[in-house]
């Protein structure tokens, strides 16, 4: 296909001639057509089966195949392509069927070139909306997709104590084991599902974000439908009120019980590990690869002497006599490059004691292979057995150092940061310790991990604590991270720092703000979005479905679609999801149906329809968007009605004009001209009439109380009434929009001056009355009567359609402009016989019962 300015088409004629001059003239008025003419319409099935256009056009009348059948196997094989039925032989029968068989547009060929910039606007126009259709289809499409795949479950709830849910999605169901409606309904709230130890943290955790007007993120534990407990993380924001005053939440909800034993597991793990290290009778030693001591058990502190704080100041050098300094570098080294060493070296004590010690070193690297340093255990010789059997355990536990950690004293400042954290944040380790933690985080998140802390001190039955921060990075660089964090205590219980392990969640916090952008998309849509499952119930609709339907989307939730379908839409519905199942290459339908609202009005609409996806391949169920076309129904009509006046109306006082210019010109009899201005005339006012309908219709502007009197002859002194008489009785005001008011009375009075008179009698005999209308002690309305010929019963009810006419002088559209007008005001009008057999007009303005 071409690009959005370049439209290629294909022009079926079987006149040769007019094909090619077709050709020339549309290139010529759009140089962004490409036509490609063939003059037999099978033939040009074949050539749409194996080379891309952008639209049809095609002529009627046509040996083997016309242009109806022609139409109607186009649309069998493309139904979205644009057809354009532009044809010579033209009535309401033909175009009635083209639009019943899909056609996009339908016009006439006219004599002159002019019919070709319309043509060339019409293939431009249809095309454009071809393209645009559908690209928002396939962009629906997608958004639909990325939403229905999005694991967990996304929410709206009332932010009260028992979180009770107005809309959850599908994943609710695989996340606790309940239905959305089941949760929606409140049959189960989603405070029956939360442990109760819990609930009073949840609920003070939400509330203190929702009063800092920051979005909330919580960890807790539910029970299932099954009896099962599994751990959920939550992220949530305050939306706004319901009618009632309360706040609504929207959020996503995610099983991370997986992670939580993961977590425990590490935990238990380093539980187990610090135990076992500081239960260890052996020394245990973590160095850095020039020697720098990182971590050390009690036992270190127990042989050497020394207390925790000198240890932590002294170099592992400090520890051993300076005659072995340059075999324990050597060892070092050797541990570095080849994994493992064994070596027999003397601690020499605080008191000057030395004690020989074989330490067992291994190598310590990170996921890249780079070296963190040597961890070991050194045991007294005395009691190898004990010594090897306790190193062998230790270095097991001690080869997996993982994330980034951190270790603080009492006074906040960084006393280790293991490889891992020194990466992260891309400074030297000497950078790092001995510095505060503000150099590396934002104040306000220090300030929080202190709080947590605290609160973990104050709390026996909890250990540790994980929250969200940043880091920031020697090059400036803002990290978001999970970091968990735990107090440190001495045998006393006193307090003497703190560690955390750093994890970085940046790719997933942007995963959760991308998930809150596509749910603001699609709240954001002006037009009904919806899910339905596969059997055809509703399990998610917007906020836009109740302006349209009065059904609020918690209403729909859990009913069929039927509640807002016709037996028809659904039976043509289900014929579209039938054909997406049968075709792979399909993604997408569109169904044009009726809404039907909550009060029973029909409102014509277009759905576009896309199946959900299905993992296992199964039917799944379907998505869609729902727009109103009532508007372009009624446009369509309107132009339907104004081609039908054009080709109709227009074309007998044309012929007129042409053929009465033609024979003054052939024969110099000039009183043809008299002739051919009358149907010029006629022509006019018909032109005339059709625009005011065109561009009022059933509108009217802003209304006032009106003189009907002052009004009625303001009317009439803007029409030619001949010797015609107006009798105006009316004393009554009226409420209206002047201006139609006006030309409401102006087509009436014309009326009866070209129906009212007899033939061949003059309109001085004439009277036209306007005089209000009572029912009981209520003004009801007001009449406009004549005392001429009258309007015959059998056609009362025709006078007010477009186009009925039973004068040769008139345009048939005088009274369906009067009839607009009146609906528009929300009146009321009948025709019906005056006191003299005249033809007399009833609006009733106000209900017969007031």
């Amino acid at each position: 296909m071409g690009s959005d300015g370049e439209i290629r088409v294909l022009h079926v004629d079987d006149e040769p001639e007019f094909g090619d001059v077709a050709a020339m003239h549309l290139e010529r008025v759009d140089g962004g057509i490409d036509v490609v003419s063939e003059r037999d319409a099978r033939a040009a099935l074949g050539r749409l089966r194996s080379e891309p256009f952008d639209c049809v056009v095609s002529d009627h009348d046509m040996p083997n195949m016309n242009g109806l059948e022609f139409l109607k196997a186009v649309r069998e094989e493309f139904p979205e392509l644009p057809f354009i039925l532009f044809t010579g032989k033209g009535n309401e029968e033909i175009a009635s069927d083209a639009i019943s068989a899909g056609v996009t547009e339908y016009l006439q060929k006219d004599v002159g070139t002019d019919q070709y910039a319309v043509l060339a606007n019409r293939i431009r126009r249809a095309v454009g909306e071809n393209r645009a259709k559908a690209a928002l289809e396939e962009s629906e499409r997608q958004l639909s997709t990325l939403i229905s795949n999005l694991p967990g479950m996304v929410y709206r709830a009332r932010n009260e104590p028992e979180w009770p849910m107005e809309f959850v999605s599908d994943g609710v169901e695989e996340l606790v084991g309940y239905a959305p409606e089941t949760v929606e309904s409140g049959e189960v709230t989603w405070g029956d599902l939360i442990e109760e130890t819990e609930t009073d943290h949840l609920w003070e955790r939400v509330q203190t974000c929702l009063a800092a007007d920051e979005p909330f993120e919580v960890t807790y534990k539910v029970e299932t439908a099954d009896g099962e407990t599994r751990w959920l993380w939550e992220r949530g924001r305050l939306v706004g009120t319901d009618d009632e005053g309360v706040e609504l939440l929207e959020g996503f909800v995610t099983d991370i019980t997986a992670r939580k034993e993961r977590e425990r597991e590490l935990e238990q793990t380093r539980q187990f590990t610090e135990t076992l290290v500081d239960a260890i009778d052996d020394v245990f030693y973590l160095v850095s690869p020039d020697g720098e001591l990182l971590r050390w058990n009690d036992t270190v502190l127990d042989v050497t002497g020394y207390s925790e704080e000198e240890i932590a100041s002294m170099h592992a050098l400090d520890l051993f006599p300076e005659a072995y300094h340059d075999v324990l570098l050597d060892r070092l080294e050797e541990t570095a490059a080849e994994g493992h060493t064994t070596v027999e070296l003397p601690i020499q004590t605080k008191d000057g004691e030395l004690i020989p010690h074989e330490f067992r070193g291994s190598r310590i690297e990170d996921p890249y292979g780079e070296v963190l340093g040597v961890a070991g255990i050194a045991r007294d010789v005395t009691d190898s057995k004990t010594r090897k059997r306790k190193l062998e355990q230790y270095e097991t536990l001690v080869e997996n150092v993982g994330d980034a950690m951190y270790v603080l004293d009492a006074d906040g400042t960084i006393r280790m940061a293991n490889d891992a954290m020194v990466d992260h944040l891309g400074y030297e380790r000497e950078e790092i310790i001995g510095t505060e933690p503000t150099k590396f985080m934002p104040p306000e998140d220090v300030e929080t991990g202190n709080d947590i802390i605290e609160r973990l001190l104050s709390d026996p039955d909890r250990t540790w604590a994980t929250f969200e921060m940043h880091t920031i990075d020697a090059d400036g660089n803002r990290t978001v991270n999970e970091d968990k964090v735990a107090p440190l205590v001495d045998d006393d219980g006193e307090f003497v720092g703190s560690v955390g392990v750093i994890r970085d969640i940046t790719e997933r916090t942007e995963r959760e703000r991308e998930l809150e952008r596509y749910e603001t998309i699609v709240e954001a849509v002006d037009d009904p979005v919806y899910t339905l499952d596969d059997d055809g119930v509703f399990t998610f609709v917007n906020e836009a479905i109740e302006p349209m339907t009065g059904y609020s989307p918690e209403e729909l939730v859990g009913e069929h679609i039927g509640v807002v379908m016709t037996d028809e839409g659904l039976e043509r519905g289900e014929q579209i999801i039938q054909d997406l199942l049968d075709d792979d290459d399909a993604n997408s339908g569109t169904l044009e149906m009726d809404i039907v609202t909550r009060d029973g009005e029909r409102i014509p609409s277009e759905n576009n329809m896309a199946l959900l996806p299905a993992p296992d391949g199964e039917f799944a169920g379907t998505a869609g968007v729902i727009r109103d076309i009532a508007e372009r129904k009624e446009r369509e009509e309107r132009l339907a009605e104004f081609a039908s006046v054009v080709s109709h109306d227009l074309r007998n006082p044309l012929n007129v004009v042409q053929g009465r210019l033609t024979l003054a010109e052939e024969t110099g009899d000039i009183d043809h001209l008299g002739d051919a201005a009358g149907a010029a005339d006629r022509m006019e006012r018909l032109i005339e009439d059709l625009l005011s309908l065109a561009r009022q219709g059933e509108t009217v502007g802003t209304t006032e109380q009106v003189d009907l009197r002052t009004t009625a002859e303001q009317a009439w002194a803007n029409v030619d009434t001949g010797g015609a008489t107006l009798d105006c009785a009316a004393t009554t005001t009226v409420e209206a929009d002047p201006a139609r008011l006006r030309e409401l009375l102006e087509n009436l009075f014309r009326n009866s001056v070209e129906h009212g008179a007899d033939t061949g009698s003059e309109t001085a005999d004439l009277t036209v009355t306007v005089d209000t209308m009572a029912d009981g002690a209520s003004t009801a309305g007001f009449v406009v009567a004549d005392d001429g010929r009258g309007i015959p019963p059998a056609t009362r009810e025709k006078i007010f359609e477009r186009g009925y006419t039973s004068s040769n002088h008139g345009t048939g559209f005088g009274l369906a402009i009067v009839e607009d007008i009146a609906t528009a005001h929300g009146w009321s009008v009948e025709a019906t016989e005056s006191a003299t057999g005249g033809a007399r007009f009833e609006f009733r303005t106000t209900p017969a019962d007031r």
